[in-house]
């Protein structure tokens, strides 16, 4: 080896150095380019390099392990054991049972408000819209009696008037009295009616059937000293006392100013007062004010000898007489909290209705 060390320079111009003398007998330069016994020379290398490979693990001691490393075990899969049974198949023509499933209970329709002309509001309905009935939910089985642990119970004899209907008794309606006045609003009313010179007397207590009557009514002979009323009339003391009122302050001043040439208002013609009666004399329906007192109709205005008639005032009416009429519908209406003049209605054609009913809003009502 140490010619082929000391030919080292000599690989810079492209010659391969020689081998060791020992190993090969001498030593000497082969070049490639010119050829020669490089092919041998190859074959040698080969064929040391392979030896060398070989006696390698030899020469360092290393041998290869007498046994291989072992492979790690597969887990085992677990499959978990059947709850059950695997059911038998179903014979041949049969179907297999299955297992019902429970339905949900209809939701239930809210109920719908009957309609005009719609007598039975869901039954025209569900035939209308060709929906199919839904049945009846079944009745809950009824809970064992507790005293069906301790023993049999012990049975009360069977009464025999029980399954009987016995007869049911309607119970008359009751006639309520008349409401009672205020004694002080009462005393200080009659008090009022006396100092504006009204001609009355008191009554007892009116108390007729069906709820008609007065606490304490009076009759009213005239409003004012100098004017009377036709026929007398039995109302309450406020009715006669918003009439004398009324006819002192607006009525006779208005038809002295619509009759300069008449003489002066001298007498009221009524057509009703106190009557046990409904409304518009009606068979059925709410009671009149007339049988609480609180009403008088007048048909007409007497003048001297010469007599007045209530009338149908026309708006485009201007005569003495329409014009009078309108003021006096006018005028009713300050007093009495309900005026219903002639022609406001089929019933009130020839006189006007005047009566002072309280109302909760406070308003007057007056056509």
């Amino acid at each position: 080896m140490a010619n082929c060390i000391a030919c080292g320079p000599r690989l810079s111009k492209g010659v391969l150095p020689c081998l060791d003398d020992e190993l090969f007998g001498g030593s000497r330069l082969i070049d490639p380019v010119a050829g020669g016994d490089g092919d041998e020379m190859t074959k040698t290398i080969s064929k040391l390099a392979i030896g060398l490979m070989l006696a390698w693990p030899i020469l360092t001691g290393l041998t290869l392990p007498s046994r291989g490393p072992q492979p790690t075990q597969r887990p085992e899969a677990t499959t978990p054991a059947p709850d059950a049974k695997p059911e038998a198949p179903a014979e041949s023509g049969k179907p297999a049972d299955t297992a019902e499933v429970p339905t949900p209970d209809p939701k239930p329709e809210p109920p719908t408000d009957n309609k005009p002309g719609d007598e039975d509001g869901k039954e025209n309905k569900g035939k209308s819209e060709g929906a199919a009935p839904v049945p009846p939910a079944a009745a809950p089985a009824p809970a064992p009696d507790a005293a069906s642990d301790k023993g049999p119970a012990k049975q009360e004899p069977a009464d025999e008037n029980k399954g009987a209907k016995e007869p049911e008794e309607k119970a008359e309606p009751v006639d309520p009295p008349p409401p009672p006045e205020d004694p002080k609003m009462l005393a200080a009313c009659l008090a009022d009616l006396k100092a504006i010179g009204a001609s009355f007397e008191t009554k007892p207590r009116v108390d007729d059937a069906g709820g008609c009557g007065m606490a304490s009514p009076i009759v009213l002979k005239k409003p004012l000293p100098d004017v009377t009323l036709e026929p007398e009339a039995t109302i309450r003391c406020e009715t006669a006392l918003q009439l004398a009122r009324m006819t002192r302050d607006m009525l006779k001043p208005a038809a002295e100013a619509a009759f300069p040439g008449k003489p002066a208002l001298s007498g009221i013609r009524q057509a009703s007062g106190y009557v046990c009666r409904n409304r518009n004399s009606a068979e059925t329906g709410k009671i009149s004010e007339h049988a609480y007192g609180n009403a008088i109709d007048i048909a007409a205005l007497r003048f001297g000898d010469e007599e007045e008639p209530v009338m149908i005032a026309k708006q485009d009416d201007g005569s003495a007489q329409a014009v009078f009429q309108r003021a006096f519908n006018a005028i009713a209406c300050l007093y009495f909290t309900t005026v219903l003049s002639p022609g406001s209605d089929p019933t009130h054609q020839d006189h006007m209705h005047l009566d002072v009913i309280e109302r909760k809003s406070g308003l007057h009502y007056c056509r």
